[in-house]
């Protein structure tokens, strides 16, 4: 439900604080990030070089995945209050999302974990190309587009409304757009400058809520 409120709540503040800090850590987590190639054979070269930085990319990428929960509800709640049907549908597909991206996280720093624990290129290659096999893909392919899909759903009624937040989801949905894009070229420039923007929209609304000019209750 969307409020005004001169004197936000604790649920206000846990909603701002996760819409700053969450973004925030994903994309040091992803600024950090070394070079990625399709193949997992040359990625594994790259990692092998670089597995301290990999397994930090990912495990900032995780938390910060975790710690933007409460604000992805956030986000939910503020489009519900302008269509009840699209916030509580970008809630249960973001939610669905969060799930399996964060379980792609835990595995690319099994990976960096592999390899600091003296895992050869061959075992390493092998991990790797296992995780994005095709029957893992199959599993987790699908619930990692929710997210994607409940970013669509979230911001596009914030958006037709206009204003401060219409201009914060349209930065989100581009920031999302732009790492889905990097997912599926493997070019990391692009969820670099995609988590900035994600990071920059959700700092927008943090501040909006906090000043009172639109408040998230249940």
């Amino acid at each position: 439900m969307l409020t005004s409120s001169p004197s936000p709540d604790y649920r206000t503040l846990i909603a701002a604080a996760s819409l700053v800090v969450g973004p925030l850590l994903m994309a040091g987590g992803d600024l950090l990030h070394p070079e990625e190639r399709m193949a997992p054979a040359e990625q594994i070269v790259i990692l092998m070089g670089q597995p301290s930085q990999w397994y930090t990319a990912h495990l900032l990428l995780f938390v910060g995945m975790m710690l933007f929960l409460p604000g992805l509800l956030a986000l939910a709640a503020l489009t519900g209050a302008h269509n009840p049907a699209a916030g509580y549908t970008a809630r249960i597909l973001m939610l669905v999302g969060v799930s399996a991206i964060a379980s792609v996280f835990v595995g690319e720093m099994l990976v960096g974990r592999f390899v600091l624990d003296g895992a050869d290129h061959a075992a390493a290659t092998g991990l790797l190309q296992s995780m994005f096999s095709g029957p893992m893909l199959a599993a987790v392919g699908p619930a990692m587009l929710a997210f994607f899909l409940g970013t669509v759903v979230f911001a596009i009624p914030l958006m037709r409304a206009g204003g401060g937040l219409g201009w914060a989801a349209a930065l989100i949905l581009i920031g999302v757009l732009l790492i889905l894009a990097e997912i599926l070229s493997a070019r990391v420039m692009l969820s670099q400058i995609g988590n900035v923007l994600v990071w920059c929209g959700s700092a927008t609304v943090a501040w909006l809520i906090v000043r009172g000019a639109a408040g998230v209750t249940e």
